[in-house]
C-alpha cells in the first residue's frame, strides 16, 4: 500500500513539471495579420505583459530567452497589437545583455574608470 501511494504521488508531481508553451521566432514569424488572438494564445500561451491603449487596442508582449549554459545570451521581445480580438500588427525587439556582470564588474567600455 505504501508503494502505491508513493508511486501515485510521484506521478502527480511529475505532471506539475511539464514545460509550458513557449514562443519562438518561428511561431512569431508565422503570425498572420487579422487572425484571432485566441488561436495564437492556444499555440504559445499567455503573454508576459498586456498594455492597454486609449483607443481600446492592446499590446501583448512575449519574451523568448536564449541561454548558453546558465547565462542568457539573447532576449527576444515579441509584441502583438490586438484590436477587436484580432492581431493587427506585430514587431520584435532583440536585446543582448552586456558581456560583463553589471553588479560586480566595472563597465570595460567606460574610460573614466581607467
Amino acid at each position: 500500500m505504501k508503494i502505491s501511494v508513493a508511486v501515485l504521488s510521484c506521478l502527480l508531481l511529475c505532471g506539475c513539471f511539464t514545460r509550458s508553451q513557449v514562443i519562438s521566432r518561428g511561431s512569431f514569424d508565422n503570425v498572420q495579420m487579422g487572425s484571432p488572438v485566441a488561436d495564437f494564445e492556444k499555440q504559445v500561451g499567455s503573454p508576459y505583459k498586456v498594455r492597454k491603449f486609449p483607443d481600446g487596442s492592446l499590446d501583448y508582449e512575449y519574451i523568448e530567452r536564449i541561454f548558453m549554459g546558465e547565462e542568457v545570451i539573447e532576449e527576444n521581445h515579441y509584441y502583438l497589437r490586438i484590436k477587436n480580438g484580432r492581431i493587427v500588427a506585430k514587431r520584435m525587439n532583440q536585446e543582448i545583455p552586456p558581456a560583463y556582470d553589471l553588479i560586480y564588474e566595472a563597465d570595460p567600455n567606460n574610460t573614466d574608470l581607467q
